[in-house]
């Protein structure tokens, strides 16, 4: 049975669709049966395999063993009664990532997010948060991320992804463009989330 691993966050511009292309792409590139969903209205994780990371969709009867997840920005989780569709969403994803960038701004505003995730997943369901476009050499990316999970309550991935051109240049370039240590990062994340 496939693992479905879903990027969320109501917070648009975090780098969901950019983290669902990355890992979804290595984990292809490594052997995984890969299926793409794409229920961000933007299209972008869609438009990304089919026309720059040019990923042949599964052969018919292929039945995958991971399902990348790409969400929309911009979801209203404050609402008393969230929508059906999303409560759905999360029920039936295995892993649930949270994409936020190390910022007080960023997690503040996951907060929702997180809720509606310990709400309504599976009790077989894996949360987690991943920190995007991290900066560590300034006071912001040093932050303890430990620390953040606990506050949050949720655990943190260890591999978080720092701001890099290539992971940026993956858009236009497609996943070729991610070598080296950047490379290694990305593999070594999506098997942290598969775990």
């Amino acid at each position: 049975m496939a693992v479905r691993i879903s990027f969320l966050n109501q917070k648009g511009g975090v780098g969901k669709s950019t983290c669902s292309i990355l890992v979804g792409a290595a984990l292809q590139s490594a052997g995984y049966q890969v299926q793409f969903e794409d229920m961000d209205p933007q299209g972008s994780l869609a438009m990304w395999v089919s026309h720059v990371g040019k990923l042949a969709p599964l052969p018919e009867g292929v039945a995958p063993d991971v399902i990348i997840c790409d969400t929309p920005g911009r979801i209203d989780v404050s609402a008393s009664s969230p929508d059906p569709f999303f409560r759905d969403l999360i029920s039936r994803s295995d892993r649930l990532v949270i994409v936020a960038e190390k910022s007080l701004f960023s997690t503040q505003a996951s907060i929702p997010m997180i809720e509606s995730v310990k709400q309504f997943m599976s009790p077989t369901a894996r949360a987690m948060i991943l920190f995007n476009k991290v900066r560590r050499r300034t006071l912001v990316g040093g932050q303890n991320e430990e620390e953040m999970g606990r506050d949050l309550g949720l655990p943190v991935l260890k591999n978080s992804l720092p701001l890099a051109a290539a992971y940026e240049s993956t858009q236009i370039q497609g996943f070729s463009v991610v070598v080296s240590k950047n490379r290694e990062r990305i593999f070594s994340l999506a098997l942290e989330i598969l775990r």
